[in-house]
């Protein structure tokens, strides 16, 4: 070891307390960037595993495949792996429930496929031959049908024939009812040994005739153990579920295309939203595609997740979000690091200079300052690193053991060894920059200049001009206070600007994470209930005995009844935005008529959402739902994007003229028999007078023969309070929603004007219910309503969404523990760095202090002036530092606007509330912790002191 660095070593130890506030900020600020990397990648991890869970472990599903075809799957190079499953036929169940879906479809495959498909058990084992096979729990939810574990049970198995085409109708065609019959039955055995959750849309279609039963396949075990060929069993059909290479999956489209045989570039224009077919080439897609080798299903979730170059999906947005904040907290590790170094060596300025003095050349100077970084950075970036990770899997560990029980998956703790590479060479390059900087600087300066140090204070006397309020209200102190920001501009500049961008990255991460639940919120349809039951009766139904059923039933943590009526209003007071969106959708048209749905809701029900809503008086009239969300086309991203905008100008106290058609008694009684079917509370679909209105399909729009069909009457609906709130189950709707009470409802009709004495037709009815366990709440009341005769001209639908809603809790509650996770730590970054600015700025004016009060300043004058260079801090880095915060995160959110979503910036207000009291709480008590210590120092020792 030279004489330099010996003397770099020798300096450091002396130095300790700067020496350590200089690693300790390099150990914070590699710390972030480490569990910056460490966070992201667990997240992505987390949701990989969650999305193999729900939809299975493949990429694409190829329907069609001929055994003797399987050998092509297995020596793709660009397919990873794959497994099977077979069609063995469906059965007709006896008793179900569900008229749409009368069979069981009886699948088989083997461990691959147990292991890697979408089958969640609940209860008891996979099957292991045979003779044994697993059930879906939706058998008895949807189906009512309840078998247990452990039962035996007969199915005839065969082929859905279609009459009328004399053809076989494929697996996940919907039933036919009277024109399909089984054939080629073979009667079945086995042993139900468990029961799993609903397989996903991949292995399941929603609107398929049969209930997934699985069951083990001994020839698919064979052949993929290799003691079995192909060839053997060349004509039998299997579904093959691939998983492409890392490389095939960033030409996943190309590579698809090639397996089915159709034309590569037309099948990628087509799977890319952003790109406009022309009709020639849509037709001539639809027809390859008919003529195409396999049915294929793409798992686009799992890709998305996986393929994160290029980034597809409708998690684009999330993705640029990541890397927008990506970007500022590097920014701000950077100049972490380059603060903690900068104010090391501009102190030791002067010992640079004696060296100089005495012989030392530039290049040792600078060699001097680059070993001392290198010693610093040894022992900081590796401390930092595992100290990120270290907070990482911490953080990981905790919301599992909180969540246990609730969560519906375990989040999983993962490192990426590339990104942590990359956070270290991050590191490395910021220590390296920040002291080549500073190596330049000190070499250049004469020896002395640099022993008098006079090169960091600027002085000029229209700067050192003291405004005269400042000396009335701090007196001498704050005068002196005043002159010495003016005269150490540099250093006071390196102190805001560290708190400007602590600040500034608080706010716009804050805002971020808000806009990334904002984008997820609508992508994901959401479902606030699991229980749901629409009714469906000749005669009125009393909502409030009804709600007094559903909440006396063990388990109701919240429920509604609702009551639905569909009114038509002419010209209603569009907002702009609003009204030249349904100008745009329904042709240009001056006159849109737009379909109001007004739900009567039970009193309870009522009462709470008014009250959850902040309206008052709400029994005096109707609450307007005054906000929705419409796919918007986005001419920047040439596709159409989900938005969320206000509806109408009405408020509290407008009338709306709504109207609505009544019938003769005759056409009155066939309408309502025509009312009399099934409604899914899946498609929000309404009944009225024999007409289905679909709340997905027309967004509300009134066409003349729907309004024109009987006796027109109207009837005047006072607003009581406008939100953007609605109550449970009512999620997802595009019709204009209002909101009343039964009394209140009644009140339209008892005037007898404009003749409005006649009611409209029959009401939709439907009930929502968050239940504790939605299976025991299920069973009792079918069990209730079955006993009670009062219920018996009531036809019933209930939908069990149990798995639905835990699912999408499960995926908000990891968005949310990523996002506030993230925003603590940096929040505690960034808190840690104005701690060390301050402290070590406070710790470095030591001598200065002590020469103040070897002259004569008194302990009050010293705190006036440590105040007054508090607030001056406080004030100028929050000036700057909340607009810019306000300004960035609007240019960020036009930039998303931009690309992808259309997003309504809203002002971060909570996140900047919060960080002017933190910035100004943790100033002032640094400061007082400060003045404390440094009125307790020996004068004397403090002047004479060369090691701060």
């Amino acid at each position: 070891m030279n004489l330099m660095k010996k003397l770099t070593l020798k300096n450091l130890k002396l130095n300790r307390k700067r020496t350590i506030v200089t690693i300790v900020g390099i150990i914070l600020a590699t710390a972030l960037l480490s569990a910056l990397v460490t966070l992201v990648s667990s997240f992505q991890y987390s949701m990989i595993e969650y999305q193999k869970q729900k939809d299975g472990d493949f990429h694409v599903k190829f329907s069609g495949v001929k055994m003797s075809e399987l050998s092509e799957f297995k020596n793709n190079r660009n397919i990873e792996s794959t497994f099977e499953t077979m069609g063995m036929g469906f059965a007709k169940l006896n008793g179900c429930k569900n008229e749409d879906k009368p069979y069981a479809y009886v699948m088989a495959t083997d461990e691959a496929g147990f292991e890697r498909g979408c089958f969640k058990l609940i209860e008891g084992r996979m099957a292991k031959n045979e003779d044994e096979i697993v059930i879906p729990r939706h058998l008895k939810t949807n189906g009512r049908i309840d078998i247990k574990v452990g039962d035996e049970i007969t199915l005839d198995v065969g082929k859905r024939y279609d009459s009328n085409t004399e053809g076989v109708i494929s697996e996940n065609s919907a039933y036919e009812n009277e024109a399909e019959t089984l054939t080629d039955t073979v009667t079945k055995h086995y042993k139900v040994v468990g029961i799993m959750e609903r397989p996903s849309y991949g292995m399941e279609d929603y609107s398929a005739a049969g209930y997934t039963f699985v069951t083990y396949s001994d020839e698919l075990a064979a052949i993929d153990n290799g003691t079995k060929s192909e060839a053997s069993e060349a004509d039998t059909t299997l579904t093959v579920y691939s998983r492409y290479t890392k490389k095939a999956l960033r030409n996943k489209d190309a590579v698809t295309a090639d397996i089915i045989g159709v034309d590569e570039k037309l099948f990628e224009k087509a799977n890319n939203s952003s790109v406009e077919m022309s009709a020639e080439e849509s037709d001539r897609f639809l027809k390859e595609m008919e003529n195409a080798k396999y049915d294929i299903y793409m798992n686009g979730y799992l890709i998305s997740y996986e393929c994160v170059f290029p980034i597809d999906g409708s998690f684009k947005a999330l993705f640029t979000v990541a890397a927008v904040v990506a970007l500022i907290i590097i920014l701000t590790s950077v100049y972490c690091i380059k603060n903690s170094f900068n104010i090391s060596i501009t102190e030791k300025i002067r010992q640079y200079g004696m060296l100089a003095s005495v012989g030392a050349t530039r290049r040792q100077i600078k060699s001097s300052v680059k070993t001392e970084a290198a010693m610093l950075g040894v022992v900081g970036i590796p401390v930092g690193t595992m100290s990120g990770i270290l907070a990482s899997l911490i953080l990981v560990k905790v919301v599992n053991a909180l969540s246990a029980g609730w969560l519906n998956f375990a989040l999983s703790f993962h490192t990426s060894l590339p990104a942590l590479i990359l956070a270290v060479i991050m590191s490395i390059a910021t220590i390296y920059f920040s002291a080549t900087g500073s190596a330049r600087r000190a070499a250049k300066v004469t020896p002395l200049e640099a022993i008098r140090n006079t090169k960091e204070i600027k002085i000029k006397s229209a700067k050192l001009k003291t405004p005269a309020i400042i000396g009335r209200i701090w007196g001498i102190g704050g005068v002196i206070s005043y002159k010495n920001i003016k005269r150490n501009n540099k250093k006071y500049r390196t102190t805001v600007t560290s708190i400007v961008i602590c600040s500034v990255t608080f706010i716009v991460i804050s805002y971020f994470m808000s806009m990334a639940f904002s984008v997820v919120g609508m992508s994901y349809a959401s479902t606030d209930y699991n229980i749901g039951i629409n009714m469906s009766c000749k005669k009125d139904i009393d909502i409030e005995k009804f709600s007094k059923l559903l909440s006396g039933i063990e388990g109701a943590e919240d429920y509604l009844v609702g009551a639905g009526y569909d009114f038509d209003v002419s010209k209603p007071e569009y907002t702009k935005e609003y009204g030249e969106y349904c100008r745009q959708v329904y042709d240009n048209s001056e006159d849109v008529s737009q379909m109001f749905l007004i739900t009567v809701l039970d009193d309870k029900s009522y009462d709470k959402y008014a009250s959850d809503a902040g309206i008052k008086n709400a029994a005096a009239g109707a609450i307007l739902v005054n906000k929705c969300t419409f796919d918007v086309y986005n001419e920047n991203s040439s596709k159409y994007v989900k938005k969320e905008m206000e509806l109408y100008k009405y408020k509290a106290g407008d009338t709306i003229e709504c109207g609505y058609n009544v019938y003769d008694d005759a056409s009155s009684d066939d309408n309502a028999a025509e009312g009399n079917t099934e409604s899914s509370t899946e498609d929000n679909n309404a009944v009225e007078g024999g007409t289905e209105i679909s709340t997905e399909d027309n967004n509300g729009y009134v066409d003349e023969e729907t309004i024109n069909n009987g006796v027109r009457k109207t009837v005047d609906v006072t607003i009581a309070g406008v939100t953007d709130k609605v109550p449970i189950g009512y999620k997802g709707y595009s019709n204009t929603l209002l909101f009343m009470n039964q009394k209140g409802f009644e009140s339209l009709w008892g005037d007898g004007k404009n003749g409005n004495e006649i009611k409209p037709g029959y009401a939709s009815y439907s009930a929502y219910v968050v239940a504790e366990n939605a299976d025991e709440y299920q069973d009792t009341f079918e069990k209730e309503t079955e006993e009670n005769p009062e219920y018996s001209q009531i036809s019933f639908y209930v939908s069990n969404m149990d798995k639905e809603m835990r699912d999408e809790k499960s995926l908000f509650t990891l968005l949310g523990v990523f996002a506030y996770g993230l925003i603590v730590v940096i929040a505690l970054i960034g808190i840690t760095n104005i701690i060390n600015t301050l402290s070590t700025g406070m710790e470095l004016r030591s001598r200065e202090f002590a020469t103040l009060r070897s002259i004569g300043m008194t302990d009050k004058q010293f705190v006036g002036m440590v105040r007054l260079e508090s607030v001056f801090i406080s004030v100028k880095a929050l000036i700057i530092g909340v607009p810019l915060g306000i300004l960035i995160s609007y240019l960020l959110c036009v930039m998303m606007n931009r690309m992808d979503d259309a997003i309504i910036y809203e002002l971060p207000y909570k996140a900047i509330i919060l960080c002017i009291v933190v910035v100004i709480m943790l100033i002032y008590a640094i400061m007082k912790l400060s003045m404390t210590k440094l009125r307790h120092n020996n004068i004397i020792e403090t002047i004479k002191n060369e090691n701060l």
